[in-house]
């Protein structure tokens, strides 16, 4: 599993931009590993790849602009998101879902959300 994080994250829900909502990311992908039997014993091949886009977020509810509300609206849909760490920048698309809402009391709430990717990000130098 590679694994790539960082904190400059904008998500994109239906037009609307969310590039200072996003506290922290991680972008992680799995391959699933092909194996089969041969005459010279078990060899593995390359198989499918799948990434998850993982972002905490300050709970936003009946802000304006509102991550959290827009990612409620928005579960089951793609949504698009830019997310740089270092040099690179990774662009693709995700499936929104329904975010859960978490509070501690004296504390500033935040929400948890794995969004599964809807193929492998596009990766390119940072602007």
């Amino acid at each position: 599993m590679a694994l790539v994080t960082g904190t400059d994250c904008d998500l994109t829900v239906a037009t609307q931009s969310y590039e200072d909502s996003v506290n922290s990311f991680e972008l992680a992908f799995d391959t699933e590993k092909l194996e089969y039997q041969t005459l010279g014993g078990t060899r593995a091949a390359g198989g499918t790849e799948s990434g998850t886009l993982t972002i905490t977020a300050a709970y936003d509810s009946d802000e304006t602009p509102s991550l959290f509300d827009a990612l409620w609206t928005a579960a089951g849909s793609t949504i698009a998101y830019v997310a740089t760490v270092g040099g690179s920048t990774f662009t693709g698309n995700a499936i929104a879902v329904r975010p859960s809402a978490i509070a501690t009391a004296g504390e500033v709430s935040e929400f948890t959300v794995a969004l599964t990717l809807d193929g492998i990000p596009t990766k390119a130098a940072a602007a």
